[in-house]
């Protein structure tokens, strides 16, 4: 659960920063980290087609999924 104490311990800093709400990707297949985002309080929103022209999905990664994880909460 360090991933996710990790996440916890960067709030602040967003939160000084006026990130609100912060937004977090991963991909589908990484189930770790998509638990590591739940256990943080984010909510997955949408599951997303990454560009054909982006770097990323030039590197082997067609899909993100698109965590929201809200300071207010």
């Amino acid at each position: 659960r360090y991933a996710a104490r990790a996440v916890r311990l960067l709030m602040p800093l967003a939160a000084n920063l006026g990130i609100d709400p912060v937004w977090i990707t991963c991909d589908p297949e990484n189930i770790a980290s998509r638990r590591t985002l739940e256990l943080t309080g984010a909510e997955l929103i949408e599951i997303v087609d990454v560009p054909k022209d982006c770097i990323i999905h030039q590197k082997g990664h067609p899909r993100k999924c698109r965590y929201r994880l809200s300071l207010n909460t």
